[in-house]
């Protein structure tokens, strides 16, 4: 791990992180059935050390690649989840949120937009909603894009009364997509990484 971690300009990361998207797509049928034998647990233990280890020793590396693992782990594992989410680079300090009358739009750690090297558009190509949610972010959609999303996030052949009838991970990507596209745009047009009201991607969040 340390080899792949601290190889020159990165160049182990994206091996590490498909290597752990592997060990967390093994182990979520057994989390979602939350159905854990011996084998499986010691395996689900080893995993949240291996988290912590890297929460401790290479926090960049969750940083920058927490939309993939966050994906790949089901919604009821929140303890693995909250480990990947709570890291923050080594070189960033946070402020106090307990103090009063601060602006937090106005630290400037708030102001860079945080790199993020998984491929979160992936899931929108594959379901080919890439193009027409480009186009309706630029404002030359049609009126019915919006109307239509909610079906096309439905998984197939799912009741709808189904409490799982969405597909998650399409609904992750979306969601990341607009955020990202909407906070580039706003900061094309004012120099400010900031959503406004009226952007189509705000509407359809």
């Amino acid at each position: 791990m340390p080899k792949l971690l601290l190889s020159e300009n990165w160049e182990g990361w994206s091996a590490f992180h498909k290597l752990l998207l592997f060990l967390f797509n093994f182990l979520a049928p057994f989390l979602k059935e939350a159905d854990l034998q011996l084998a499986s647990h010691d395996l689900y233990h080893g995993s949240l050390q291996l988290l912590l280890i890297l929460l401790h020793d290479f926090p960049e590396f969750l940083s920058e690649y927490y939309f993939g693992l966050c994906d790949a782990i089901p919604p009821c594992c929140i303890q693995l989840r909250n480990i990947i989410l709570s890291m923050f680079p080594m070189s960033i300090i946070l402020p106090d949120p307990h103090l009063c009358n601060i602006k937090f739009d106005l630290i400037p750690e708030m102001g860079p937009i945080p790199p993020i090297l998984s491929d979160f558009a992936s899931g929108l190509k594959s379901a080919d909603l890439c193009n027409n949610l480009n186009q309706y972010l630029l404002n030359r959609g049609t009126p019915s894009f919006l109307t239509t999303l909610k079906d096309r996030l439905r998984l197939p052949s799912v009741p709808e009364s189904s409490t799982k009838s969405y597909n998650l991970s399409l609904i992750n990507s979306l969601v990341m997509y607009i955020g990202v596209s909407s906070v580039a745009q706003a900061k094309a047009r004012s120099g400010l990484s900031v959503f406004v009201a009226s952007n189509p991607g705000v509407v359809a969040l």
